[in-house]
């Protein structure tokens, strides 16, 4: 578990919560849950267009991954 945070909404706080599954043949599942302070802070992170970061950060993680 960590707190998240980010620069457009400093004062926005995020719970977040990553396991790792097992799937086999080397494949691995990561499941992400973010718990916000609130339901308007929320909205309005989906609204920054955060969403696009965070798919583009776990898209190189894969592409280290599949490096390694």
């Amino acid at each position: 578990m960590q707190t998240f945070t980010w620069e457009g909404m400093p004062d926005a706080v995020a719970l977040e919560t990553v396991t790792f599954e097992d799937l086999g043949d080397g494949r691995t599942r990561l499941h992400a849950q973010a718990l916000c302070d609130s339901f308007e802070g929320r909205d309005a992170w989906l609204r920054s267009g955060m969403e696009t970061g965070v798919n583009d950060g776990y898209a190189k993680l894969d592409a280290l991954l599949a490096e390694a």
